[in-house]
């Protein structure tokens, strides 16, 4: 037989071998009808990409005959385990061992049991959102907040946006469109996410008017920038940042007199506002600004304050008032259960009930509770008795986030764990694929108490077994 006949017959062959291993494939019908609880529209880009790949493996080797048997006895379990992770949520929920307390990626300030509790009736009802009873008529929704704000802050009176970079937006636009704000060049920061106070002014179609230096600036440069053009003299706190060394800058205090003396609107954007509970040298409270009766300041109530994203604006009535004229209000709206949430939450502050605030409890942990607790970690870890792991009670420094506090380091204690037979990158891998957020430090994976929430440290033992079993099984 001649060699190209012999070639030929072997490349049929092995085609037709190919052939009648792909006809066991099931029709996509009958991979639908076995599918039938999950949505068709869904299924068949599933179902039909992970077919082309089977085939494609086959066709090039990369698995074999008994291989691609097994892949089509399993084919439907394979598909409906596909199905079901492409339908779960995206949000997972996650264990924070970073000992950063108002995480931005992880959702900032978490709830207590108790403020859900209080919530929860409200969200399963019709309720009183927009609804005088008094009166039998339309209400209106920031009272139910504004009343707690005025008690606790000391404001006159106050208005809620859905985050505290639309308060600064809205505050512009209403008060200094077209017209020159005073600000030093030192507060000219980025906010986070890319965004910065520029840029927003020039968004909300207000003049920017940078006076000073990026170290020094001096009340005669504001007042020096002032002309018919100014409209506000606006403070951004450097909450995110710290300037050290030869620096200067005007107290909130000079800037609203100057403002009073040239008829302008003086604004102090706050960002991280605090309620005074944190006793915290450098950072001025809320109470501490309102003292002063500036015209406008803002806040953000999900960072230092402990409660949701919304933006927290207070200051003089006529202010106020006028702000809920600008149509951009309804776009900034804050929702019910934004509402639901900062109600809970301030009034734990008029009540003093601060364990209601994890925020608070966790930026006021002593560092001789977090070290017990390190300890009766180490010691459950400890009893699992894996030997190819060492486990160590470590000082820590806890950090504030959330763009607050950026000179202040709170000690803390946690853990220091070191594998034998695993790399630390990849502990860390395993442990973040189980939602356990932890960080690598010196070579070892650090676990901060002061973020750990109730019931985390039995996850992170039960957790801990499961990856070392399955390193021993391997």
């Amino acid at each position: 037989m001649p060699q190209d006949s012999h070639k030929t017959t072997k490349h049929d062959s092995q085609n037709n071998d190919l052939q009648a291993l792909l006809r066991l494939i099931p029709k996509i019908d009958t991979l639908l009808s076995a599918l039938k609880d999950f949505d068709k529209s869904m299924l068949m880009p599933l179902i039909n990409a992970h077919l082309q790949e089977l085939k494609q493996s086959l066709q090039n080797g990369h698995i074999d005959t008994q291989d691609f048997k097994e892949r089509i006895a399993n084919l439907i379990p394979t598909l409906e385990s596909k199905a079901k992770k492409q339908c779960a949520p995206t949000l997972k929920r996650v264990i924070n061992a970073t000992g950063v307390v108002i995480h931005t990626n992880l959702g900032r300030s978490v709830f207590s049991e108790e403020i859900l509790d209080e919530v929860m009736p409200f969200l399963r009802s019709y309720h009183t959102l927009e609804y005088d009873l008094a009166q039998g008529k339309r209400g209106e929704r920031y009272t139910h907040c504004v009343k707690l704000l005025r008690e606790i802050c000391g404001c006159e009176d106050a208005l809620l946006v859905n985050n505290n970079a639309a308060s600064v937006f809205l505050i512009l636009n209403t008060f200094a469109k077209h017209k020159e704000v005073i600000i030093s060049r030192g507060e000219l920061i980025e906010i986070g996410g890319s965004f910065r106070i520029p840029e927003i002014m020039a968004s909300s179609e207000s003049v920017l008017r940078e006076v000073g230096t990026t170290n020094k600036t001096h009340l005669r440069d504001y007042e020096n920038a002032i002309n018919e053009q100014s409209a506000m003299i606006m403070k951004a706190h450097q909450s995110n940042f710290k300037q050290l060394g030869f620096v200067s800058s005007c107290h909130i205090k000079e800037l609203i007199a100057l403002s009073r003396a040239h008829h302008l609107i003086d604004y102090f954007d706050l960002g991280s506002g605090h309620l005074g509970v944190l006793h915290l040298t450098d950072e001025p409270s809320v109470q501490e600004i309102c003292a002063y009766k500036p015209s406008l300041l803002s806040f953000s109530g999900d960072k230092l304050l402990g409660g949701c994203q919304v933006g927290i604006i207070c200051g003089k009535a006529e202010f106020i008032k006028k702000l809920k004229t600008n149509p951009l209000l309804r776009a900034f709206r804050v929702d019910k259960c934004g509402i639901l949430l900062l109600q809970a939450t301030l009034q734990a502050y008029k009540d003093k009930a601060y364990h209601k605030i994890p925020t608070l409890a966790m930026l006021l942990a002593d560092s001789k509770t977090l070290e017990s607790k390190a300890n009766a970690l180490k010691e459950h870890i400890c009893a699992l008795n894996i030997a190819t792991l060492e486990v160590k009670s470590i000082r820590l420094d806890s950090v504030a986030g959330g763009g607050s506090l950026p000179n202040e380091n709170f000690s803390s204690f946690g853990l220091s764990l070191k594998a034998k037979n695993i790399d630390v990158e990849n502990f860390e891998s395993l442990l973040r694929e189980r939602g356990i957020i932890a960080y690598i430090k010196e070579g070892s994976i650090c676990l901060d108490m002061r973020t750990l929430l109730k019931g985390d440290e039995d996850y992170i033992v039960e957790t801990i077994s499961a990856i070392f079993k399955e390193a021993r099984d391997e």
